[in-house]
């Protein structure tokens, strides 16, 4: 198999080796044919989509012109309609099988809960229940959890995020204090904690907004705005407000509408599509 992209190419050879392997971890078992335009084209939907898996998955290969009897074999034992088929295989039995060239969202769908870990379905537990304004429900359940995995530091990060959620900012700053400096995910609560210390002391936002209504180029009333947008989850519109400060006035408060930008764009974290939209506008202003 290679190592790097999860590849495995089946023959009669190794066919039950592919099998078992999937009593350890998902096997998306594709059959298809070399010589078939939709075969090739599905065969690199899948290769992408197994990649982007980074190892919790693995592809299997059946070339059905090179491995006659073996395709065949599947395609009967498995029911495969059409080809390109792909089977789903998941603790040494198949739990999926499609006939005929699939989007990656319908396989997306089968594959990521058979692809999880243990951490990954408690945080969209806590995601479900967060949606759902059940915020303090969901910090029990993760703290249950913490009972047994009192040293998971993914787990923990996640907690700093609900009780900033919760407005429990003392509990909060003493569990950051504790945790390393290195944590995965860390720098979001970290900067968002940093954002509550900001308006500690700063007017309420309905009167932030009557000045701003009154004044439209009040920059200290919108970038204290732009604050609270942030500690509420209006990130789009914060970014919108001190990018307008820096289009006005990139000496107010030292280039300090800049800086804030960025500090948001390391809260919402690599790849969040707000943050890379809004490094794109401030990029393009200062250039």
């Amino acid at each position: 198999m290679n190592e790097q992209s999860f590849v495995v190419d089946v023959t009669e050879a190794n066919i039950q080796e592919v099998l078992q392997q999937s009593v350890e971890q998902p096997v998306l078992l594709y059959i298809g044919m070399q010589s078939d335009p939709a075969c090739s084209q599905q065969l690199g939907i899948l290769e992408a989509l197994v990649a982007s898996y980074q190892g919790k998955l693995i592809l299997a290969r059946v070339e059905a012109e090179a491995e006659q009897m073996l395709a065949q074999q599947l395609v009967n034992q498995l029911q495969v309609r059409a080809l390109p088929g792909q089977v789903i295989l998941h603790q040494g039995r198949p739990v999926q099988v499609f006939s005929g060239p699939q989007t990656e969202d319908v396989l997306r769908e089968v594959l990521d809960p058979l692809t999880m870990s243990p951490a990954d379905m408690i945080r969209q537990q806590v995601e479900v229940l967060m949606a759902e304004g059940e915020a303090g429900q969901a910090l029990d359940l993760l703290q249950n959890i913490l009972k047994d995995e009192p040293d998971n530091h993914g787990l923990q990060v996640l907690q700093v995020n609900l009780l900033l959620e919760l407005g429990r900012i003392d509990e909060a700053r003493q569990l950051i204090s504790v945790l390393p400096a290195d944590a995965e995910g860390i720098a979001q609560p970290k900067a968002k904690l940093s954002f509550y210390e900001m308006v500690a002391d700063a007017p309420l936002r309905n009167e932030l907004e009557a000045r701003l209504s009154e004044n439209e180029n009040d920059h200290e009333a919108r970038y204290q705005l732009a604050i609270r947008q942030v500690i509420a989850d209006e990130n789009e519109e914060a970014l919108e407000n001190l990018l307008t400060i820096v289009r006005r006035d990139r000496e107010f408060r030292e280039d300090g509408a800049r800086l804030l930008m960025l500090k948001v764009f390391d809260q919402l974290g690599q790849g969040n599509p707000i943050a890379k939209r809004y490094r794109g506008k401030l990029f393009g202003l200062m250039h």
